[in-house]
């Protein structure tokens, strides 16, 4: 049975979980995938990026609230993982932005400037789960 978005909003709203069935591939289980080591030089540097700073616009965060962590970044919300680009040879084709159980996994923030697909997949993304 399928149902529209906005019925799936209203019965996520009262607390009833669906399954859903995915048509990318999701990345539920970060310890079998390799992230970019992330330190306090790595966050510097992403606030250089400006879609680093307007995502961190949009979600009404600060650079401040942004720490590094051994694998990712805690936003506070969230805990946002990038990939290693060597993560999977066997993968031809673009990688999955995906967000699941707080945390958002992508492609590092160069990868993702350079490619109008991977962007809109963040935008999506951001929108969907954490706006």
């Amino acid at each position: 049975m399928s149902i529209t978005t906005k019925q799936f909003d209203q019965l996520t709203e009262m607390g009833i979980d669906l399954w859903q069935g995915r048509t990318s591939c999701c990345i539920d289980d970060t310890k079998q995938y390799n992230f970019i080591t992330q330190s306090q030089q790595n966050v510097t540097n992403l606030t250089k990026k400006k879609l680093f700073s307007d995502i961190l616009r949009s979600l009404n965060l600060t650079i401040g609230e942004v720490k590094a962590q051994d694998d990712h970044l805690d936003v506070g919300l969230f805990n946002w993982y990038f990939l290693n680009k060597n993560i999977d040879e066997n993968q031809k084709n673009e990688p999955v932005i995906s967000f699941i159980n707080n945390k958002l996994i992508s492609p590092d923030i160069e990868t993702i400037a350079q490619s109008t697909n991977l962007k809109k997949q963040l935008w999506h993304t951001i929108a969907n789960n954490l706006l």
